[in-house]
């Protein structure tokens, strides 16, 4: 017998290490240790793993500058939805504003809606807004 046959007869496991895996019973066991029986396995509920939070507030918020949007954002993402009211900001704010919560909508899968001139409506993911009536631009005299 050469070196290769004694180092294959060692690396090769006896016929007895061999179980039968259909013979070997594993059942399930509570924490007592105590097997349970087939028909009373416990078994969960289905239930979803987050629901969308009712809308309990709204928030208004007047921003005049690009140094203050934290103000809404930090609301926004927090689920709520924000009016922004832009009257008081100039043109080259408003315009740096509105890209950003733009964008800040479109990151968190929100709308982005003009309510006036100066006026948005940024509701979040978790919000679905209804709009009855006419899409065309209102004028009141």
């Amino acid at each position: 017998m050469g070196i290769f046959d004694r180092i294959t007869a060692k690396a090769m496991p006896y016929e007895d290490d061999y179980y039968d895996e259909d013979v070997v019973d594993y059942g399930e066991y509570d924490e007592t240790g105590e097997e349970y029986p087939e028909s009373e396995a416990p078994v969960s509920s289905i239930r979803p793993v987050s629901q969308a939070p009712e809308v309990a507030r709204i928030v208004t918020v007047w921003v005049a500058n690009y140094k203050e949007v934290r103000d809404f954002a930090v609301e926004f993402r927090n689920g709520l939805p924000v009016v922004l009211n832009l009257s008081q900001a100039d043109d080259a704010e408003r315009t740096r504003i509105v890209d950003f919560a733009v964008g800040l909508c479109f990151g968190l899968e929100g709308d982005f809606n003009r309510i006036s001139d100066d006026v948005f409506l940024l509701t979040p993911k978790s919000v679905k807004i209804d709009s009855h009536g006419s899409e065309a631009p209102h004028t009141f005299a």
